[in-house]
């Protein structure tokens, strides 16, 4: 028996569920970081965070609203995570019931609307951890102007740097650079991965609507009343 026949699969559902998968997984990658770096700087999110320099080794800082990593936090876990895994659990158990016309089957509409919620979202998401990490950096980096031996954002994550004196609070640094790296290319790939789902979700629709039209055109039983009433010719 050939393999396609035995497993019957609508490769494009195959598609979503793997994309919800790795939203999933994308959702962890941007959360976990996010929550680390907020819990090493004393519970403060750095996004927006400024600095003042006065000389080559003394600065102090201040933070950006704590609500900006706590939207990120937030949206991830319940978008990227719950959503994404209830969504990616869905997919999984209709792929298991072998039906090739499954996808013709399922609700689409709702999930269109969504799935463009969450696209939006995550653009604004992703948007708000450049912009915000990239200010960070660029007012830590102003203290080459005080002649403080940096080269780039990361020479932050140094020891040398007393951050504790700095802000007078509980301060791990050393892993700041290299987390909201992570969170900031984690969360652009979750903005494409999602705006992906969202076209094949219209795709789905649009590919339904067509299977719905052509069912309803071949079983409609052809009119044979002319042709019996039709007096001959000949």
């Amino acid at each position: 028996m050939d393999v396609m026949e035995a497993i019957p699969l609508d490769w494009q559902l195959v598609a979503q569920t793997l994309l919800y998968f790795t939203s999933v997984a994308l959702g962890l990658v941007i959360a976990i970081p996010t929550g680390v770096t907020t819990d090493n700087f004393g519970g403060k999110c750095i996004l927006y965070g400024s600095f003042d320099w006065y000389n080559a080794t003394d600065f102090t800082y201040k933070f950006g609203s704590l609500s900006t990593c706590n939207f990120l936090i937030y949206l991830n876990v319940f978008a990227s995570i719950f959503y994404a895994l209830a969504m990616g659990i869905y997919h999984t158990y209709a792929l298991c019931r072998k039906d090739k016309t499954i996808g013709t089957q399922m609700w689409v509409m709702p999930f269109i609307f969504i799935n463009s919620v969450v696209t939006v979202v995550i653009f604004i998401a992703a948007c708000v951890v450049s912009v915000g990490f990239s200010q960070w950096c660029q007012h830590f980096m102003t203290g080459k102007e005080k002649k403080a031996n940096i080269q780039s954002c990361r020479d932050g994550q140094s020891s040398t740097w007393d951050w504790k004196t700095a802000h007078n609070s509980k301060v791990f640094a050393g892993t700041y650079y290299d987390y909201m790296t992570v969170v900031q290319t984690a969360s652009w790939v979750a903005f494409f991965i999602w705006l992906a789902q969202f076209i094949f979700s219209v795709l789905r629709m649009l590919r339904n609507r067509w299977i719905r039209l052509r069912d309803t055109y071949y079983d409609e039983p052809p009119d044979r009343t002319a042709i019996v009433d039709e007096e001959p010719t000949a």
